[in-house]
């Protein structure tokens, strides 16, 4: 874009202030991706969303999880990676499969 002052060239975001995280568009987009991670979490299996609950909210290590829910370690890593793929796809159909502005409308934005 042409500046008005002198004529030159200039590029818009210099004069967006704060960290590129922090813009409007940013926090719109870190709205609308939580909301579909919420949702996909949701569609979940009950053992998975505890699993998850436990080991991201609660901070438990694998070992306190298996503990919890009387599973082995080893069958909490298998569970968590079989969660992960569960989300992955599901977030990338949810993202793939719904128009911008009616994922924004989902997630509250007007």
């Amino acid at each position: 874009m042409e500046s008005p002052r002198d004529g030159k060239e200039e590029d818009l975001t210099d004069r967006v202030s704060g960290a590129p995280d922090e813009t409007p568009f940013f926090f719109c987009l870190r709205s609308e991706m939580k909301h579909l991670l919420s949702q996909a979490i949701g569609e979940l299996p009950e053992k998975e969303q505890r699993l998850l609950s436990l080991y991201y909210y609660e901070e438990l290590t694998m070992k306190e999880v298996g503990e919890v829910l009387g599973i082995g370690e080893s069958r909490v890593s298998q569970i968590h990676s079989l969660s992960m793929v569960r989300l992955r796809t599901r977030l990338n159909t949810l993202l793939a499969g719904t128009p911008p502005a009616a994922r924004a409308k989902a997630a509250g934005i007007p």
